[in-house]
This record gives structure tokens, C-alpha cells and sequence, in this order.
């Protein structure tokens, strides 16, 4: 067992004592933030089945009833005879009493989460001077919200219109038909922007990718060096070659937690001067959120073990970094997925491919993250779907890294003492059923 921790403490130091580890730790966090400042472009999603949606009417003039009528107008995409919105009920409260419509968000609130509703809007008394109504859903929806704004201010316009003289001059009439602001909140009354939401999953993901990527290359191009410089024959003498394989993938996970923990660290830094540096209040709830920081932490784990398990198998079977190009691309195609997905992701995180792309054990600690990131869940219970997911993700993930691992022991102690052409699946195979 010693001798394991003594390869651990080396591939550790080897990484931590190099200058590119100090300039990773300052540049990754510069090109992240590069990264999630460029303009995205905001896709527009199709409805292809249904959405439910609710309606708190606390004017008392019925426009609850007429904003449900003008959206009987739109149909599902692919299906021109199917409404795409489904009332579920109009909710009356006449005088707007703030104890009924807290009361009542609350039930609604908890019929979104269990995902029995898709949205609920919310229409104070007197909106068409405040000029403000509450959207309230799980995700972001371009397309619905630009749908739900565009009949509210066309009903407040007519209501404006049919209250006011005839004789007006233009300022006037277009004072009337201003466009109202539907803020869009989510369960709990809390209001969330689509730039802390999208970009809070991009930063996240991008942490995954960027840790699982580079140092599990380190480890792939450490094993080939050691393979042709013929020093893992005289280390596989030593140790056996299980205890060299996670005895690397071991050390240069501390190295990578090291430089994560930096991070936080500074991070933690920044949080104490908030009052100073204006930190906004949702930066400050996705940084500080211990749920999603909890699961992050445990599918980062997840994903550099798996990946790098993955690295080390393709190090043991190549000989060059050219004969690894084959393999290395899938692997960082399926880490790159949940970034090309995250648009539609952030408009459906409950949708039937997200649901099933985070519950794939490659995919998940990627999407995992992604999903829980827009939910924000503040509390740990098996009672939120999103939770419950997380936890079945964690542990399939789990059980195919083990699997992986066992796979890899096997195929590893007789690649890294093979040299000259790379073996055959054939071959790879029968290396998994030596004894």
C-alpha cells in the first residue's frame, strides 16, 4: 500500500511543481469568463405537445378570461388543429387579497415542480398602469413568454383605448399600447435572468470539461512516455499494475481538486467583500447554493475518475499521441454534448431527452449539472424530481465507473507491455478474459 501512495504523491508533485499548473489556475478562469460573455444565440424551441398553464386573476375585470381566449390562437407545430396552451383553471380573486394569491402561488408552485403545470401567470390589480405581470415556470421559454407578453399588452392596449377620449394626440395612443414587462420568475417567487441561468450552467460545465480534459490527457501521454521510455516495466516489477493505474489516476486528481480548491478559495474571498463589489443576489445564489455545489463536487468526482479511466485505457492500448486522435475525440465529443444542448436544456431541463441524456452514465455528470443549475434546488429531498434524478444519475454513474475500472485493470496490465502495432478489438477482447 505504500508503494500505491508513493506513485500517488509523484504524479502529484509532478503536476502541481510545473509553472503550467500556477498559469492554468489564472488562465482557465479568464477564458471561461471569455467564454460565457459572447453573445448567444437564442434558439426558439417548437411546442409539440401541450402546455398547461394557470391564470391568478386578481384585477376582477376578467382579463385572466380573455388572455385564455387569445391564446387558443396557437396551435402545436406539428399539429395545426391542437391548441399548444391548455387552460387549467382561471383563479379569481377579486381586490387582489395578497394572503390568497401568497396561498395560492405556493399550491401552484408545487404543482410546477411536480410537473403537473408548465406555467401560471400572475395579473395584479391595476396592470395596465403598472405595466408588469409574473410568468412563473421551471425554465426560461423564449417563445411562450414572447407569446403570454404579446397578448397582455395587446388586451392592456385595449383597455387603455376603450377607457380614454377620443380626441388624443399620438404620445397618447402610443402610451396606451406599450408593451407591459412579463417578468418570468421561478417556483418560490424568486426572479431569475436568463443570463445567470444559461451562463451558471455553461461556467459549471465548462469546469467539468476543462478538468476532466486536461488532466486526463496528462494522464494518457504520461502512460505512452513511460510505455516506450520502458519504465513501466521496471514500475510494474514494483507494484502491480492496478495500483499503477489508480495510484496515477489518484495523484492527478489531487492535483486537480488542488487547483479547484484555489478557486474556491478565492471565490470564497470575493463573497466575503460582496457588500463592496455589489455581488448580484442571483451570482450569489448559484455560487452558494450548497445542493448544487454538493452535486457538483460529486459528479466532478464521477466524471474525472470515468474520464480518466477512459484515458488511461487509451494509453495503455497506443503507442503515439497520433494513434490516439481515434479515441480521444469520442470521449471529448460526449463531454462537449451538454454545451451544444445547454440552449434547450435551459428552455426544457424537464424534458424527455434531458431527462434521459442526464440519467447516461458518460452524459451525466455534464447534464446532471446542467439541470440542476436552472432548477437551483435549495433543499436536499427525494421529494423534487430534479433531486431524486440527480441521485439515480450519481449512482448509475457510479456503477459504470466501477465497471469501467475493472475493464480497464484487465486491458492495462498487459497494454502497457505491449509495443508496436496497436492491438485489435479481437485482441483486447481476449486480454479482458486472461486470468
Amino acid at each position: 500500500m505504500g508503494k500505491f501512495w508513493t506513485i500517488v504523491g509523484s504524479e502529484y508533485a509532478q503536476v502541481v511543481k510545473k509553472k503550467s499548473f500556477l498559469v492554468g489556475i489564472i488562465l482557465t478562469p479568464v477564458f471561461l469568463l471569455l467564454v460565457t460573455i459572447l453573445p448567444a444565440l437564442f434558439a426558439q424551441r417548437g411546442i409539440s405537445t401541450p402546455e398547461q398553464y394557470a391564470v391568478i386573476d386578481a384585477d376582477g375585470r376578467g382579463i385572466g378570461e380573455r388572455f385564455a381566449q387569445s391564446l387558443t390562437r396557437y396551435m402545436l407545430d406539428d399539429d395545426s388543429t391542437t391548441q399548444a396552451y391548455k387552460l387549467a383553471r382561471i383563479y379569481s380573486i377579486p381586490g387582489g387579497d395578497a394572503r390568497r394569491i401568497d396561498s395560492l402561488r405556493v399550491v401552484l408552485d408545487s404543482a410546477i415542480v411536480s410537473k403537473d403545470l408548465k406555467y401560471y401567470v400572475v395579473i395584479y390589480p391595476g396592470i395596465e398602469y403598472s405595466d408588469s405581470a409574473l410568468m412563473v415556470s421551471k425554465s426560461i421559454n423564449f417563445r411562450s413568454g414572447t407569446r403570454f407578453d404579446r397578448r397582455l399588452s395587446d388586451i392592456l392596449a385595449e383597455i387603455r383605448l376603450e377607457s380614454s377620449n377620443i380626441n388624443l394626440p399620438v404620445d397618447s395612443v402610443l402610451g396606451m399600447t406599450r408593451r407591459i414587462e412579463l417578468i418570468q420568475a421561478s417556483p418560490g417567487g424568486k426572479t431569475k435572468a436568463f443570463e445567470s441561468v444559461y451562463f451558471g450552467a455553461l461556467v459549471f460545465v465548462m469546469i467539468i470539461f476543462f478538468s476532466v480534459v486536461s488532466f486526463g490527457q496528462i494522464l494518457m501521454r504520461s502512460v505512452i512516455e513511460e510505455k516506450n521510455s520502458r519504465i513501466m516495466e521496471v514500475l510494474v516489477s514494483s507494484v502491480s499494475p492496478f495500483q499503477l493505474m489508480m495510484g496515477k489516476i489518484v495523484g492527478l486528481g489531487a492535483a486537480n481538486l488542488t487547483q479547484i480548491g484555489i478557486w474556491v478559495a478565492v471565490g470564497l474571498v470575493i463573497f466575503s467583500a460582496r457588500g463592496s463589489l455589489e455581488v448580484p443576489t442571483e451570482v450569489s445564489g448559484i455560487l452558494f447554493n450548497p445542493v448544487l455545489i454538493g452535486f457538483f463536487v460529486l459528479f466532478l468526482v464521477i466524471a474525472y475518475v470515468m474520464y480518466s479511466t477512459l484515458f488511461a485505457f487509451v494509453g495503455s492500448i497506443c503507442t503515439t499521441d497520433k494513434e490516439t486522435q481515434n479515441f480521444v475525440f469520442p470521449i471529448t465529443m460526449s463531454l462537449m454534448l451538454p454545451i451544444i444542448l445547454l440552449m434547450y436544456i435551459v428552455q426544457e431541463p424537464d424534458s424527455t431527452v434531458s431527462v434521459v441524456l442526464s440519467l447516461i452514465p458518460v452524459l451525466a455528470p455534464t447534464m446532471m449539472v446542467a439541470r440542476l443549475n436552472i432548477a437551483s434546488p435549495e433543499t436536499f429531498t427525494f421529494g423534487n424530481p430534479v433531486i431524486m434524478e440527480a441521485v439515480i444519475a450519481a449512482v448509475l454513474a457510479t456503477l459504470f465507473t466501477l465497471f469501467l475500472i475493472w475493464i480497464t485493470a484487465r486491458i492495462f496490465r498487459i497494454g502497457i507491455l505491449m509495443y508496436g502495432k496497436r492491438p485489435t478489438l479481437p485482441e483486447i477482447l481476449k486480454w479482458v478474459r486472461y486470468k
